[in-house]
């Protein structure tokens, strides 16, 4: 797709290329001569030999052909492809695989009615994690709080579905926001009394949560690679976090600990699937993703009324402190943080930046915001006020959408410089109501990259507006309801300090497996001298 793809040709989700050219793996059979395709009387697309001249359809030899399938280890080894995997069709991490898993371990079927709650002790120990973005669509979508659907959510995973453990993310994202925090502040020298991490990368720090803005540069921008953040995401570290503390505690091998998570991206699929996420023995941190999306198609289908599912009275605390891990701390782990709707990773870097600012030199900072040419690109600037001067003394970027993110890596290639950091007069202040930020990266200390315009709130596994007629709403208008149910959410300020050391305390003295890692060029072959496997139009 890279070798048609013109800027002219980009909207903020770009959609698949017309052909994949990850090549077809032909089996040659031992038969000789013509052979042709035929649907036997079970509908199965067969090849038939035709060796023997013969008419007779019965005398002739048929191999029963096997299905065509793309899999997320083939989507990671691919360099035809730049987009999300939303489109690509994948059989082991969909809500039917989930179903599908559970039965098998459980021996039975998963409950029909909701009042059917007799279920056998599964074979496996079943634990999901749900986003907080997640909860804020289905509110959203069930027009209810997301205390509501916390409380729903908890009587779903564990009386219908027979889930042991459930958890909310913001433990493995308060870790993440901790760590991302530190890489930054060591990356501009604001660090030196604690042990670093084993991390290098040039500025800025570019966010590495997102795997959609992931695989488009591991395919097409290597040169991109040196910025990117080494921290891993909410996902991950929770995926992590749980396998180790429930393996502990309920005395069980990882590898019969099935992990789901709950996520407003399809791309998150893709990022549970890299083999950096797994152990030397193949068990996964994460072991399927589900999207907010398939949450609700799972409800269609197993006839299940998300209304009607009774809500745990004791979800706030009592369930909440039943269904994770003894030593997980159960509040944080459904609190939301500072900042976007997308993590707040910015946000949480730039207080970072500014209580070090203030430790060490003893000086007050203020966060001013330069809005770019659109709402998906926002400059951000941490000043310093001496008399009428400011200094800037940190500079951040958020930058969603695929539009904002080519002129990001452009100008990272190019190195291209608007400006230098500066002291800004009283008389410059008072015009930069005005000013409209440029993207200057080189000038960044961090940038919150996103794929998806509006963010991870947005994500294409994310509830769609209704479009039904008396309950239609604008996009803008639905993004905005999703927006204040996430803002709604009980927040807390990440203790840097704090997290580390729980984090080590639980995890050990390798505390770099548990929260870094590291991404490479995706190496292509010549499309040319490859047969496409599919050919696809707007859809997969």
């Amino acid at each position: 797709m890279s070798a048609i793809l013109s800027a002219q040709d980009l909207n903020d989700f770009i959609g698949p290329g017309l052909a994949c050219i990850n090549p077809v793996v032909v089996n040659r059979s031992d038969t000789n001569g013509p052979t042709e395709i035929q649907i036997d009387a079970s509908g199965n697309p067969v090849e038939v030999s035709i060796d023997d001249g013969s008419s007779n359809a019965t005398s002739k030899v048929a191999t029963q052909l096997t299905p065509a399938q793309i899999n997320l280890s083939d989507c990671l080894a691919c360099s035809g492809c730049i987009t999300s995997a939303e489109s690509v069709l994948v059989s082991l991490q969909s809500h039917t695989e989930l179903l599908s898993v559970l039965r098998q371990s459980r021996g039975q079927h998963v409950p029909k009615d909701i009042n059917d709650m007799e279920i056998m002790k599964p074979k496996r120990v079943f634990v999901a994690s749900i986003s907080h973005q997640s909860r804020a669509s289905l509110a959203a979508a069930f027009n209810i709080s997301v205390d509501a659907v916390d409380a729903k959510l908890v009587t779903l995973f564990r009386d219908v579905l027979g889930f042991q453990y459930l958890v909310g993310t913001g433990v493995g994202r308060q870790v993440s926001l901790a760590y991302s925090a530190q890489e930054v502040l060591l990356k501009a020298g604001k660090l030196a009394d604690i042990n670093s991490l084993s991390v290098e990368h040039k500025r800025p720090v570019l966010a590495s949560i997102c795997p959609g803005w992931i695989c488009y540069v591991e395919k097409t921008h290597p040169h991109v690679l040196p910025y990117l953040s080494a921290i891993k995401s909410p996902q991950q570290i929770t995926g992590s976090l749980l396998k180790r503390l429930i393996s502990e505690e309920a005395d069980v091998s990882a590898d019969d600990i099935y992990h789901v998570s709950v996520m407003p991206c399809f791309d998150k699929k893709l990022e549970a699937s890299r083999p950096d996420f797994a152990t030397g023995e193949g068990v996964r941190d994460v072991d399927c993703v589900i999207t907010t999306k398939e949450v609700v198609q799972l409800l269609l289908d197993e006839h299940i009324d998300f209304m009607s599912i009774s809500e745990a009275q004791d979800a706030r605390m009592g369930s909440f402190q039943a269904m994770a891990p003894k030593l997980w701390p159960v509040e944080k782990s459904w609190e939301s943080s500072e900042g976007s709707s997308s993590g707040g990773y910015l946000w949480h870097v730039l207080a970072a930046l500014g209580d070090e600012i203030a430790k060490v030199e003893c000086k007050t900072t203020n966060l001013k915001i330069i809005p770019g040419k659109n709402s998906d690109m926002v400059e951000y600037h941490l000043v310093t006020v001496d008399g009428n001067k400011e200094e800037v003394v940190a500079k951040a970027a958020q930058v969603y959408g695929f539009r904002n993110i080519q002129n990001l890596v452009r100008k990272l290639k190019t190195g291209s410089k608007t400006g230098a950091r500066s002291v800004v007069t009283a008389r410059a202040k008072k015009s930069a109501g005005a000013a409209i930020a440029t993207l200057s990266p080189s000038e960044y200390d961090y940038v919150e990259v996103m794929a998806c315009p509006g963010g991870c709130i947005n994500g294409g596994g994310q509830i769609g507006a209704p479009t039904s007629d008396g309950d239609a709403v604008g996009l803008k208008e639905w993004r905005d309801m999703v927006e204040n149910k996430y803002k709604s959410m009980r927040s807390s300020v990440v203790e840097r300090r704090a997290v580390q050391e729980w984090a080590a305390t639980i995890w050990g003295p390798d505390i770099d497996s548990l929260v870094t890692t590291s991404y490479r060029a995706v190496e292509g072959f010549d499309a040319k001298d490859a047969v496409p496997a599919v050919l696809v139009g707007d859809k997969w």
